[in-house]
């Protein structure tokens, strides 16, 4: 039986969220089930040598000003007159509109899947993140005609990010099916020399007690409120063995930075940019932190809890949907620096109980999100694929 041919249509390859699940999804699939075309909108610098390394046509428009639609829209249904896919799957809102105005404007037979990655829609995510609601409004109403015109499929990350959708989007639950974000497990692989320069790049010394957050600086990953907490932590314990690790990149780096200065912890909390080294940098965690204000399933979570690192996590309806709080993580009010602090420092008093519950977030990462995962991508493609 011959491959079915999926282009994917996503903006950057970036080290976001829906990056790294496209990449995973490509590295783990058979060839001989599943054959992978990947366009991106704008920059491919950071996955783009990864998905060519695996034999993966990557194809960059590099356009670069804000929602590009028209132009990329041209571009796009250039490649899928030249590629012929079985199926189109589009992943995040650019992408999502374009794929469908190429539909529309250039006719194809190729039935469209659409990736809903976040709550996009949820007024709680537009108020964390500062967003115009009018502006939001008039991006609805644009995804939603879009939607109604082209009739694609949708493939949510998490169940409470497909039920945003059906409250604040009016997606039909026969729509949608779920299938959880993957992690990439030989990307995290490491050694010791690996692990070494690492401390060393970062002056870390051995009797150091780590606390790590991996995320893009936003305002959604709330990293003010973890800074504040940090600084609050350190008033109560010895100082000297205590540090905050910070990877990722963003436009709040600066503003987080002042904000260490201003509280004079500029020398305990480390901003190490963009990494490639996650594997090494969880290897060194005694605990991650993960206080976000909004999530659809976030990879770096489930990377810590694969390495066995005991999280502390916001009370959002996707971290209740995947752990257990008490159990596999420990639950904070994101709004809450206090709190934030006080689960910081119960992790850091008690080490049985982060044995415990990194023992547990390890055994729900090998439930839930394990080798099944690509048989899942498969059936719904082969499904897609049998109805078009």
């Amino acid at each position: 039986m011959k491959a079915i041919k999926v282009l994917h249509l996503i903006p950057t390859l970036q080290s976001g969220g829906a990056e790294c699940q496209l990449v995973n999804l490509i590295k783990n699939s058979p060839k001989e089930k599943l054959e992978h075309v990947v366009c991106v909108i704008s920059d491919a610098s950071f996955f783009g040598p990864t998905l060519r390394n695996l034999g993966c046509k990557v194809i960059e428009f590099n356009l670069h000003q804000k929602h590009p639609f028209f132009t990329a829209t041209r571009k796009f249904a250039k490649v899928v007159k030249e590629e012929n896919p079985d199926i189109i799957h589009s992943w995040l809102y650019d992408a999502n509109i374009v794929s469908r105005l190429a539909k529309l404007f250039y006719p194809c037979k190729a039935p469209i899947l659409t990736s809903l990655q976040c709550p996009d829609y949820d007024p709680e995510t537009i108020k964390s993140s500062n967003w115009n609601s009018k502006k939001i409004l008039a991006l609805k109403l644009i995804d939603k005609i879009t939607a109604v015109l082209t009739n694609p499929y949708f493939v949510a990350c998490s169940y409470s990010t497909k039920d945003s959708y059906q409250k604040h989007y009016g997606l039909r639950k026969e729509k949608a099916v779920v299938i959880y974000n993957s992690y990439d497990e030989t990307r995290l692989k490491t050694c010791a020399e690996e692990i070494q320069k690492l401390r060393e790049e970062i002056r870390l010394a051995q009797e150091s007690f780590v606390f790590l957050s991996v995320g893009r600086l936003s305002p959604q990953k709330n990293h003010e409120n973890l800074i504040k907490a940090f600084a609050k932590l350190l008033e109560q314990t010895d100082k000297r063995k205590l540090v905050l690790l910070i990877a990722g990149v963003g436009n709040l780096e600066e503003n987080l930075k002042e904000l260490t200065k201003g509280l004079g912890i500029e020398e305990k909390v480390l901003f190490l940019g963009r990494r490639s080294d996650i594997g090494a940098l969880l290897e060194i965690a005694d605990v991650f932190v993960f206080p976000s204000f909004f999530e659809g399933l976030p990879i770096a979570l489930i990377e810590a809890m694969s390495k066995g690192v005991p999280c502390v996590v916001s009370r959002i309806s996707v971290f209740e949907e995947i752990v257990e709080d008490g159990k596999s993580a420990i639950f904070v009010d994101p709004n809450s620096p206090e709190e934030i602090k006080e689960a910081m420092l119960k992790l850091y008093l008690d080490e049985k109980l982060r044995e415990s519950l990194g023992r547990e977030a390890f055994k729900v990462v090998t439930e839930k999100f394990g080798d099944n995962l690509i048989k899942e991508w498969i059936d719904l493609y082969s499904r897609i694929k049998c109805e078009s």
